[in-house]
């Protein structure tokens, strides 16, 4: 199901380690407009970049936000965040050039320069830059982009 003219319902939901795990990541009916709203922010971001965006983490389901290792108040598991990465260039570079396009977010974390997150919300925008890293083998989360 197409939600705006460059991304589509199955890409929010579409999951490697789902399928590997036989978990069923469907999204819940009261949910989609969540989705409907982080496309249509997508579609934004992916004009900023001006390249396509491929998603790599979308909604996650309890049961997937668990087995991957994500907060319980993941924004993943409301439809309000996406992982992805673009040809436009590394994820510092990415954010970098959404920072300074003025695009409202309310969180962009360049993740382990491999992906970049970024969450939205109905209600605000936060503006909040991160960079996480590992240390000590656990995920830490530095202000600003490092």
């Amino acid at each position: 199901m197409k939600l705006t003219e460059h991304f589509s319902l199955e890409e929010f939901s579409c999951s490697t380690t789902a399928k590997r795990l036989k978990i069923e990541n469907k999204i819940p009916d009261h949910l989609m407009a969540n989705i409907q709203f982080t496309a249509n922010k997508l579609e934004l971001v992916r004009k900023v970049l001006a390249h396509p965006i491929i998603i790599t983490s979308g909604y996650r389901c309890p049961a997937l936000n668990t087995q991957v290792g994500g907060s319980p108040t993941s924004a993943h598991t409301k439809g309000l965040a996406v992982d992805f990465h673009c040809a436009y260039g590394d994820p510092k570079q990415i954010c970098q050039r959404l920072i300074a396009s003025g695009i409202e977010f309310d969180k962009l974390i360049q993740e382990h320069n491999q992906w970049v997150h970024i969450q939205f919300n109905p209600t605000g925008h936060r503006q909040q830059v991160l960079t996480a890293i590992k240390q000590n083998g656990k995920t830490i989360y530095l202000p600003g982009l490092v």
